[in-house]
């Protein structure tokens, strides 16, 4: 026997009718058996098990589930056999609890919003006194922001590298520097001269160079730094105690911080050769 006879329909919408049923809250074992008991008026629970191709050491616990939930009656006898309760009944029940589950959704929301709006009105009007310094914890982090800031940028970027180099996908920091060149912006960098000891660094510089950066390079740079747009000052300080190639990386956005470093940078920069 088959439980997709043709009062039923094509395998096809078996198989979405289970899908549909376990999308109203069925497992898929509850939806082949509930499926199996539509096709016939009454199934013990060994036929069951055969029609439905559910475990026979599963389908008892299957159909107490169903039972449970109202959508198939046992029919007592000499031997106990069971039958699908009406489709529009079982879909009204299934439907009926994801309608409570929502209404208990839509009083905890209630709740939640009456419980947070006041704490968050409140909270716009906290201010940290720290709010312009931005700790960037890791190299990938750090990567991020730069990528960030440097898109956000409008007229200039000044910029001193330094070995360890961050490494990675760097079109994007390429494609800024075409934008800001284009739209009569600079982009200026001092390179440390060790960087150039390293191929990968020379090819990027290249790039950089070609796309509109002017580049230089010094014997030494006191660290990695970004300012951006006069504004906004991303640094690399080393630890100078716990270990030298420690680095903790700060975005910090303050004018008169910016203004001082760019007074800085322009005295590295004179000093500084051009790449070649």
């Amino acid at each position: 026997m088959s439980c997709t006879p043709d009062n039923v329909g094509a395998v096809g919408d078996v198989e979405a009718w289970r899908q549909e049923l376990t999308d109203l809250g069925l497992t898929g074992y509850e939806a082949r058996v509930y499926i199996a008991l539509v096709n016939r008026s009454r199934y013990t629970a060994s036929q069951i098990a055969r029609e439905s191709r559910v475990p026979r050491q599963r389908v008892y616990d299957v159909l107490a589930g169903l039972t449970e939930r109202g959508l198939v009656r046992a029919l007592p006898g000499q031997v106990t056999r069971y039958t699908a309760v009406d489709p529009a009944s079982a879909i009204e029940r299934l439907m009926a609890t994801h309608r409570a589950t929502f209404s208990q959704l839509e009083q905890t929301t209630a709740r939640l919003v009456e419980a947070l709006v006041p704490a968050w009105s409140q909270g716009r009007d906290e201010t940290d006194p720290l709010d312009y310094v931005e700790v960037l914890r890791d190299r990938e982090m750090l990567s991020e922001r730069i990528e960030e800031i440097q898109a956000e940028a409008e007229q200039e970027i000044l910029a001193m590298a330094k070995l360890p180099y961050l490494t990675g996908d760097n079109s994007s920091g390429i494609a800024t520097v075409r934008r800001l060149k284009e739209s009569g912006g600079t982009v200026r960098c001092v390179y440390e001269r060790d960087t150039l000891g390293h191929p990968e660094m020379v090819t990027d510089i290249r790039r950089y160079a070609t796309a509109g950066e002017q580049a230089r390079t010094a014997d030494y740079v006191p660290m990695r730094m970004w300012i951006v747009d006069g504004s906004r000052v991303v640094m690399s300080l080393r630890d100078p105690v716990a270990d030298s190639a420690s680095t903790t990386n700060v975005l910090i956005e303050h004018r008169a911080l910016a203004e001082c470093l760019t007074y800085a940078f322009e005295a590295i920069w004179a000093g500084a050769s051009p790449f070649t």
